[in-house]
């Protein structure tokens, strides 16, 4: 688990010549929305069970060498749900057009059930490359979910205990570029704000906010955080 960030918090200054990023606050209908039940109660159970019984399943950490964890497999939605999802996101976001990028060195796994238990992954928060994402959605899909596994937004944490920021923005790509690093430790973020796993709750979020899931819980198949992400471009 990470530390919270308050502003209640007496925070040092930011060590001298760090890298930084700007800060964006995380507001709910600014840089991120939510809608509860989306999907009728049925429809939503449907794709729950339609993810769980899938027998074609990408594998992640501890299984493979990926840097993600647990499974996944594609095409969770069908059309007709997935054309719901995106005309919600396009009313949201104002945006006319939104669209999958495409990519040779990285598979975009957009519409993709994502199924991790407790022993296969932790909080990894990260950004969204601006290359081949504007926005992410994730889509919770357990009935019982366990607490602090849904959403979380990060702001970073220095060496000093100094806050940081949590954007990256033009010219960079991702926290690689922005930081000239090729990794952070999980000491070096604070937790923002966490955004309650429920099921059948859509969450809407800028990909270029430094985010994570807030935790996995769960051991058999069905028991796991199971949830769809969805990743699109707009134009700026």
């Amino acid at each position: 688990m990470h530390e919270k960030y308050s502003s209640n918090l007496t925070l040092p200054e930011v060590p001298f010549n760090s890298p930084t990023l700007p800060y964006e606050k995380p507001e709910e209908n600014v840089n991120y929305w939510i809608v509860d039940n989306l999907f009728t109660e049925k429809q939503a159970t449907d794709i729950a069970n339609r993810c769980y019984t899938k027998t074609k399943w990408k594998l992640g950490k501890p299984y493979s060498d990926e840097l993600w964890p647990g499974m996944r497999s594609k095409n969770a939605l069908k059309k007709k749900e997935l054309e719901l999802v995106e005309d919600w996101i396009k009313q949201k976001t104002g945006k006319n057009k939104i669209w999958v990028a495409e990519s040779k060195e990285v598979i975009v796994d957009t519409n993709t059930a994502i199924l991790v238990g407790s022993e296969e992954g932790a909080p990894r928060p990260h950004v969204d490359s601006r290359k081949l994402c504007r926005f992410g959605a994730v889509l919770y899909l357990n009935k019982q979910p366990s607490p602090n596994s849904g959403t979380s937004f990060y702001r970073l944490k220095y060496s000093n205990g100094a806050a940081g920021g949590n954007i990256v923005k033009n010219p960079y790509l991702n926290l690689v570029d922005a930081l000239n690093t090729n990794s952070l430790p999980p000491s070096s973020w604070y937790e923002d704000l966490s955004i309650e796993n429920k099921f059948n709750r859509l969450i809407l979020f800028k990909g270029n906010i430094a985010h994570s899931a807030s935790g996995y819980f769960g051991k058999e198949k069905r028991e796991k955080r199971l949830a769809v992400t969805f990743f699109y471009m707009s134009d700026d």
